[in-house]
């Protein structure tokens, strides 16, 4: 439901507002965060939401949902398709189901804690690149991001590696599941994506840690330390590296 608002709504000229942050919002992010919102109100009402647009308290929920309505805002209000919905849920702080959807290549990866991970009900393994040196990677960055990763890319960069910044994270981390894309580094300090793209990740094989190589903790209001998300061959070389650059 969500990808046929984005499939829908998605047109140059479309109506784009920028938040107090400095991030871009369009019709189709509110449009969905309002449907997940409805649709955990009515079947799910004891699990609350967090969400970037807007979430759901429920008081001493056992559950919490992540949700990215619409991730990369960006590039789909400037006619780029590489956007993703993103949900996953939490018990005790660590996701144990999640999905990213794309919905302009009908992609749907998913995964379930100790099932394996999912697109279009094919079983995934990550990569099995072991150097930097041509891997390919997603590096996010932007001017005001808690960590600057703006050195680590041109590092990486003068590694052999292949980086990309596309300013979407969740569709990346569906892409480090199905072994396209090496690793994902991501320096924001919000869980909403990285939870869902933690779990298809490494039940696909792979690895995730905040962005100082430790365990991702997920605070009550979703709150991280950035990511690294990798197959976890080349893991603690990248830790290692934006350590030193830090």
């Amino acid at each position: 439901m969500a990808g046929e608002i984005m499939v829908e709504r998605f047109d140059f000229g479309m109506k784009r507002e920028t938040k107090e942050d400095g991030t871009v919002v369009t019709d189709a992010d509110l449009a969905i965060n309002q449907l997940v919102l409805n649709l955990f109100e009515r079947d799910f009402p004891r699990i609350r939401v967090i969400s970037e647009e807007g979430g759901r308290e429920v008081p001493e929920a056992e559950y919490a949902a992540l949700c990215d309505p619409l991730d990369g805002t960006l590039p789909f209000s400037r006619g780029l398709p590489i956007s993703a919905f993103c949900l996953s849920i939490l018990d005790d702080g660590q996701p144990i189901i999640a999905v990213i959807n794309d919905p302009f290549m009908k992609r749907l990866w998913y995964a379930e804690l100790g099932k394996g991970s999912f697109l279009n009900g094919k079983k995934l393994e990550v990569s099995r690149h072991h150097d930097i040196d041509r891997s390919h990677l997603g590096v996010l960055f932007w001017p005001d991001s808690p960590f600057h990763l703006l050195e680590v890319a041109g590092v990486l960069v003068n590694r052999g590696a292949r980086v990309i910044n596309p300013w979407t994270i969740a569709y990346l981390g569906g892409l480090v599941a199905s072994g396209d894309l090496d690793a994902t580094i991501f320096p924001g300090r919000n869980g909403w994506e990285t939870a869902a793209m933690q779990l298809i990740v490494t039940e696909a094989g792979g690895f995730a840690t905040d962005i100082e190589g430790q365990t991702i903790d997920y605070r009550p209001d979703g709150k991280i330390k950035g990511h690294v998300i990798s197959n976890g061959l080349i893991h603690q070389r990248l830790v290692d590296i934006i350590s030193r650059c830090l």
